[in-house]
């Protein structure tokens, strides 16, 4: 297995930007023209439309932080790309807003440890990338994530974590975007700082995001119906797929999200431990089939027939700031560190 590629971006946000946008600028076509082509271009909206939305991001993300608009801006700019189509990747979960069962993470009180798999078409498991952003005043995060995109599953030097689920409801998606979001709470020192950000980031989003730190606490924010839910572990566990597991709201319940919450819940059952083997046990898990946590490429309708399956599962150590990643589908462990 070829090892993810590692790239290193530091000093300002235009400097990492810069960085950003040369390191990887053939990756940023590709990537783009991908969701051009294969996504975009088979969309409900028009390519009006969709450049218009683009449009809107930009707004949306600049009264957020403005820095993550000066860094954007770099990308496109060293990428030799127009902005707006770097704004677009960075808002796709929001534009696509494809009812797509992906993903499933997870957090160990006991251990620290957090997990997640990444579910998405076939094509992006040789264009993602990991990225180790160093900050002026020392901080560091790594992160798995999109050529273009600021950010996805990842850690910070503070111990903290970040996974995502997108879930599936009715709401306007016009808040801010949810990448942009991940990337923000990795720039959080603590939990406290992360519901504070979530907190500013307003109701226009549909997903999960699962905060846990070195100290064995985490907590789960489900956005859904235009309402927005906390959840804390249960039984030293936080586990999440595609749908909203709070009582206060409800999503709709993606294909496979009901039976991979259900697989890893088995396993905690017979569990006797909490350490990194019983987190690649859960997350690796292939015996369904497609509807496994692990789940191998196969044809989805919703987009058209492209291939769906886990691209990359992410675990990450955080009292050691340990990061391991591995491509692709499969049962076998093949993690590689990323420190």
């Amino acid at each position: 297995m070829a090892d993810l590629p590692y790239i290193v971006c530091s000093g300002d946000a235009r400097e990492r930007g810069l960085a950003h946008g040369q390191q990887l600028k053939d990756r940023i076509h590709s990537s783009y023209q991908f969701y051009e082509q294969a996504i975009f271009h088979n969309s409900a909206l028009s390519t009006e439309q969709i450049r218009q939305r683009a449009d809107q991001v930009v707004g949306l993300i600049d009264e957020f932080d403005n820095q993550f608009t000066i860094e954007i801006e770099a990308i496109a700019e060293a990428a030799e790309i127009d902005a707006w189509k770097i704004y677009l990747l960075n808002a796709r979960t929001e534009i696509l807003n494809a009812p797509i069962a992906e993903c499933t993470s997870l957090y160990f009180q006991d251990s620290a440890l957090q997990g997640q798999t990444w579910d998405w078409i076939r094509e992006l498991e040789e264009l993602i990338v990991i990225m180790h952003y160093e900050f002026e005043d020392g901080r560091y995060i790594i992160t798995l994530t999109e050529p273009g995109m600021l950010a996805k599953i990842g850690l910070n030097n503070s111990g903290l974590g970040v996974s995502l689920n997108f879930l599936a409801s009715d709401n306007e998606l016009d808040g801010v975007p949810v990448h942009i979001l991940l990337r923000a709470l990795l720039q959080c020192a603590d939990l406290e700082q992360a519901r504070k950000k979530i907190a500013g980031s307003g109701m226009g989003k549909s997903s999960h995001f699962l905060v846990g730190d070195a100290n064995g606490q985490c907590f789960g924010m489900e956005f859904a119906e235009g309402k927005c839910s906390e959840l804390a572990a249960t039984n030293g566990v936080l586990v999440h797929t595609n749908h909203c597991i709070g009582r206060s709201i409800e999503s709709a319940i993606l294909s496979t999200s009901a039976e991979r919450l259900s697989c890893a819940q088995r396993h905690l059952r017979a569990s006797d431990g909490f350490d990194r083997e019983q987190m690649e046990k859960i997350l690796l898990d292939d015996s369904k089939g497609n509807d496994s946590i692990q789940a191998s490429y196969h044809a989805e309708e919703a987009l058209g027939g492209l291939d769906v399956g886990t691209c990359a599962t992410v675990i990450m150590d955080l009292p050691m700031r340990r990061f391991y990643a591995q491509k692709g589908p499969t049962n076998r462990s093949r993690f590689q560190l990323y420190q």
